[in-house]
């Protein structure tokens, strides 16, 4: 089928930055783009779908999210932005009464952040007993990375009393050595491991649930992590429901998976079934492997070099959590990589991502004349030299531009002014040009590129604070933070010949939107509506 779009305020994000008025579309893929004249000229008979002027880009495409966690937690009680311990309960039990959910069974909720408490202090085993010791209660912090659950959970679990603390991960006790219900890093995979599994069927729903929300953002294609969702079922299952999904031609945007396979066990398994980085069709394919080395800066699990500048009493010399060691960083990485996977990682504190940086390095200089392309995601805690090797190594900065909006009102007191300044440096990484692909880490933050590019050239709070923005010379153009989230992920998964540009022979992937964010206030580009998302020529989405 054809179809034209005309009367756009079109920026191609080439390397030449050209503008044009009108694009083409046949069997998917851009035909033509120029003037409208032009372009109805080589389009021959076709569906005319006039854009009045509402500015066109290319789709967004998100290098860096949980898509089946989102798709899950639009299943289980919302605790984003609850401002209390007794708001937190509130939901909890309006989401049991709500789901008809009977005493004995789980109850699972996601999203709650201390911080937001007017408390500032995480709850326990004892604050969700109160009114739920009658249900089986598990409550992900917004990270992800910390878990409270009730009692009978820590009891089922075997961990209740004198627990044997693991490598990355704690299970916070009180005097008497008994859990307090707060379990942090690899420790809240205890609990996962033992919820009853979601199966094939559920996981394409939650895949599908989650599609279907982030294509209202003008996303179009995204590189997901979907094996760490425990809870969900093995790897072998996920795969499963994403193979199923594109074979049968429900997936409405592009997803490359991540592979984050934790052991060499689970590592050694994937990779018998012969799979390759770049495998699949133009709708699902297999991305990196990837690796989680630490924690969050919200819940002091950030691995630093330094102890955190406002640790708790009794915690003085806390540095944050290696969720895995040197050791089994180097021994994955490189089984991967032998085997024809890229590599990616997280690495949020400094100390993670030297870890990291010093694992691929190794890799690197063995393979010098290779076109390798690895990536860290988060990127936060940049002190000294860590930006200078992204740059020197060719390392691709997958940055969590949003972060900084949530961040702004706890980074001075998390790791102190010295470290700050050197954080979230997100200009750092373009003045060195480091190819940066941007992405959400949804369900952690709002999953909108929007939200993101707004974080990026504003460096304000979601209330527009501080004035002049958060050290404002970190601050990335307009054409920077769109071309992080349409040319950087596309080069991140060697797909920049497919995707990214609006040009000839790449995938008909578009985003339209009401306003020219090249020409507004910054600050009022969270303001800004997708009025049309178009993937593969199809309109997918339209306000």
């Amino acid at each position: 089928m054809k179809r034209v779009f005309i009367n756009a305020n079109g920026y191609a994000m080439d390397k030449a930055e050209s503008r044009f008025e009108a694009a083409a579309v046949e069997d998917g893929i851009i035909s033509c783009v120029g003037s409208n004249e032009e372009v109805l000229a080589c389009a021959g008979e076709a569906e005319v779908i006039d854009l009045a002027g509402k500015t066109l880009l290319p789709g967004f495409n998100d290098s860096h999210l949980h898509l089946l966690s989102y798709g899950y937690s639009l299943e289980v009680a919302d605790l984003n932005d609850c401002k209390s311990l007794e708001e937190l309960k509130r939901r909890v039990k309006k989401y049991i009464e709500d789901n008809d959910i009977q005493k004995g069974q789980w109850v699972e909720g996601r999203g709650w952040d201390q911080n937001q408490f007017d408390t500032k202090e995480m709850p326990t085993r004892l604050d969700l007993d109160e009114e739920f010791a009658d249900y089986y209660v598990v409550l992900t912090r917004t990270c992800a990375q910390i878990s409270v659950v009730t009692t009978n959970v820590l009891q089922l679990a075997g961990i209740y009393e004198n627990p044997v603390q693991i490598e990355g991960g704690m299970i916070l006790t009180d005097e008497n050595n008994t859990a307090n219900g707060i379990l942090t890093g690899l420790a809240t995979e205890i609990v996962y491991k033992i919820i009853p599994k979601l199966g094939v069927d559920r996981i394409k729903k939650c895949i599908l649930s989650a599609c279907n929300k982030y294509i209202t953002s003008g996303m179009t294609s995204t590189q997901t992590d979907d094996f760490e969702l425990l809870r969900a079922g093995n790897f072998e299952e996920i795969l499963q429901a994403y193979e199923e999904l594109d074979r049968d031609g429900l997936l409405p945007m592009r997803v490359n998976l991540m592979l984050h396979l934790a052991t060499l066990e689970e590592l050694e398994a994937f990779i018998k079934l012969g799979y390759k980085t770049g495998d699949g069709s133009p709708f699902f394919r297999i991305g990196p492997f990837k690796t989680i080395t630490d924690g969050s800066l919200g819940g002091r699990t950030a691995a630093l070099r330094e102890p955190y500048s406002d640790n708790p009493a009794g915690m003085a010399d806390n540095i944050g959590e290696m969720y895995i060691s040197r050791e089994e960083l180097e021994a994955l990485t490189r089984m991967a990589f032998d085997h024809g996977l890229q590599l990616v990682s997280d690495g949020i504190g400094d100390r993670a991502m030297r870890t990291v940086l010093d694992a691929f390095i190794k890799i690197i200089e063995d393979h010098p004349d290779e076109d390798l392309r690895f990536g860290i995601d988060h990127c936060q805690i940049t002190t000294e030299g860590i930006i200078e090797d992204f740059a020197r190594y060719g390392i691709i900065g997958g940055l969590e531009l949003i972060f900084l909006a949530s961040d702004i009102a706890i980074v001075r007191d998390r790791v102190g002014e010295h470290r700050a300044a050197m954080s979230y440096n997100w200009k750092k990484f373009k003045d060195l040009s480091v190819v940066i692909a941007a992405g959400s880490d949804s369900p952690v933050e709002e999953y909108s590129p929007l939200h993101g590019i707004y974080a990026a050239v504003s460096r304000c709070t979601y209330d527009k604070q501080p004035e002049g923005g958060y050290h404002p010379e970190q601050k990335l153009s307009v054409s920077d933070a769109l071309h992080a989230f349409t040319t950087g992920p596309a080069y991140a998964t060697f797909e920049e010949d497919k995707k990214g540009t609006i040009e000839e022979g790449k995938y008909a992937d578009f985003v339209v939107l009401d306003r020219d964010l090249y020409a507004i206030d910054p600050l009022s580009i969270m303001d800004t509506e997708v009025l049309m998302t178009v993937v593969g020529g199809e309109i997918v989405y339209q306000k």
